[in-house]
């Protein structure tokens, strides 16, 4: 469940582990909105590229209903006094650690390693935290913490993600390539622009093919383009977009494995 609002799903996952940090060092008295927003402009500035700044903007106001938000939930609790400070309630951490360590997709791959290294660096004081934080209402989900900061587990998660990744540029690469073949094929045997269209329709549908057909989309473009955009365009975006796309996400999983190989044997 996202309580990010308009934030990013990236903003979100920074928040998370700003709000935790700040948990983690304001154990006792609580933490304040001043300390969530410095967190989070420490994590954003570890993501900072080496070829340019990419860091994150969030405002004030918008981690003051987020706060206001974990408050209305039950995620977190506020104490009467001023400036106001925080406390996160045991399903509050649990639900943040949740955020934190949720990837659906393989976007922001370093932020995927700032993660891993939190769980990595602070896994025992995650659990120590969620310990002080009162009792979770079951042994399952205390068994949900532990998988939840666990680096392996995070990673082999991630790992997963990258190879239904692989296995789909690589089915994409593959029906390119033979798109542009049977294209030039039926083409060079005499077939009429149209029949090519209705056997390329048939063997390798594109994945929008039901909200526009092929041959919808085709009559869209300049004559001149639709042989091209048969022939050669799938065989440029499969060595010019994929291939390379699929090469990255191929050193990126052996990077994940070796990251297991070595917490494995740790």
């Amino acid at each position: 469940m996202t309580r990010a609002g308009a934030l990013l799903a990236e903003q979100e996952a920074l928040v998370a582990a700003a709000v935790i940090a700040a948990e983690a060092s304001f154990p006792q008295e609580g933490f304040r909105q001043r300390d969530v927003r410095f967190y989070f402009e420490l994590f954003s500035n570890w993501l900072e590229s080496t070829t340019g700044e990419w860091t994150l903007s969030l405002h004030n106001a918008q981690i003051q209903r987020y706060l206001e938000q974990l408050v209305r939930a039950g995620a977190a609790k506020r104490p009467r006094r001023a400036p106001p400070r925080y406390r996160l309630t045991a399903a509050g951490l649990l639900e943040l650690l949740e955020t934190l360590t949720r990837r659906q997709n393989l976007q922001r791959l370093d932020q995927f390693f700032l993660v891993f290294h939190i769980l990595q660096a602070y896994g025992s004081r995650l659990r120590a935290l969620t310990q002080k934080s009162g009792p979770l209402p079951s042994r399952a989900l205390s068994q949900r913490v532990d998988e939840l900061i666990d680096p392996r587990a995070f990673a082999a998660r991630e790992l997963t993600l990258v190879e239904r990744e692989l296995s789909r540029l690589a089915l994409r690469i593959d029906e390119s390539l033979k798109t542009g073949e049977l294209t030039r094929r039926l083409l060079g045997s005499g077939q009429s622009l149209e029949q090519v269209v209705i056997a390329v329709e048939r063997e390798f549908p594109y994945e929008l093919n039901s909200r526009k057909p092929l041959n919808e989309l085709l009559r869209q473009l300049p004559p001149a383009f639709r042989v091209h955009e048969l022939a050669e365009a799938p065989v440029l975006r499969a060595e010019g977009l994929w291939r390379p796309t699929h090469a990255l996400l191929q050193a990126y999983r052996s990077t994940l494995q070796e990251m297991l190989g070595k917490s494995k044997s740790a």
